[in-house]
């Protein structure tokens, strides 16, 4: 799920979209970088810190990542048993916490810690990406896109998708209610059953998506979309001198970061 804009006057806010984009690239390419969970972490309440000095509800955040933690649990289980320990360059990760009958498939520190990273990994896109949807307007965000040369007709459809994922999650929040308040139980029960239990969300889902786009569209026309191969913007975004410095700065821990690389402490 997406998030919404949040209108603030952090300076988070004030950053052009594009320094904000560099950014996330930045830290992706550093989370990916080191297998070790203490760097990732780093950059994770890095991330918790930016977002609560930026005014955002940080509620929100917690609702994007609730639904991962059943899969977050899964890799752990999955990585800490299936990481080789050969991978294991520090002594005391290789040590077994379990391991099945003919010692097959251990259970080792090391690829707990690897799962826990992995973990982090997702921590930092998803926090990264929130702040950017966050703190950016859906103007600006389409404006982006256009300075990427993408033709307008395609970059006003994406940005016109990620403005309504969140209405449309709150939607189908809304229709689980309600079915709730009737006696259903969507989602309980066993997999064929919890399949079963969501027809009746995705029915009126299906209908009222068709309903908003037929309606999108004739507001569109009504607007003369697509009537001019040059369109104009009322506030162009534009690139301050903060921004060049932060995203010089970026480059620079970027290009520490890779070169430092397994030199850092804590790495399994």
């Amino acid at each position: 799920m997406l998030i919404e804009y949040y209108p603030s006057n952090s300076f988070l806010h004030k950053l052009d979209v594009r320094t904000k984009t560099l950014w996330f690239i930045i830290l992706t390419v550093i989370s990916f970088r080191f297998d070790s969970p203490v760097i990732n972490l780093v950059l994770v309440l890095a991330l918790w810190m930016m977002i609560y000095m930026s005014g955002s509800p940080l509620s929100t955040i917690k609702h994007v990542l609730k639904p991962l933690i059943p899969i977050f649990i899964i890799m752990l289980i999955v990585t800490g048993f299936t990481y080789p320990i050969e991978n294991i360059h520090t002594a005391a990760y290789k040590k077994i916490i379990f391991a099945f009958p003919g010692n097959t498939l251990p259970l080792t520190i090391g690829g707990m810690l690897y799962g826990f990273t992995l973990v982090l990994r997702i921590f930092v896109m998803v926090l990264a990406s929130s702040l950017i949807t966050l703190s950016t307007s859906i103007e600006d965000i389409l404006q982006f896109l256009k300075k990427m040369r993408l033709p307008y007709q395609l970059a006003f459809v994406i940005a016109t998708g990620i403005r309504f994922i969140p209405t449309m999650q709150k939607k189908s929040e809304m229709i689980q209610d309600a079915q709730r308040a009737r006696g259903a139980n969507p989602g309980k029960g066993g997999i064929v059953k919890s399949i079963k239990s969501f027809i009746p969300v995705l029915i009126p889902m299906i209908v009222d998506s068709i309903r908003m786009s037929d309606n999108l569209a004739m507001a569109t026309l009504n607007r003369g979309f697509g009537s001019m191969k040059k369109t104009t913007d009322l506030h162009e975004i534009k690139m301050q001198g903060s921004d060049y410095i932060i995203c010089a700065a970026g480059i620079i821990l970027m290009v520490i970061m890779i070169l430092a690389g397994s030199k850092i402490t804590g790495v399994i």
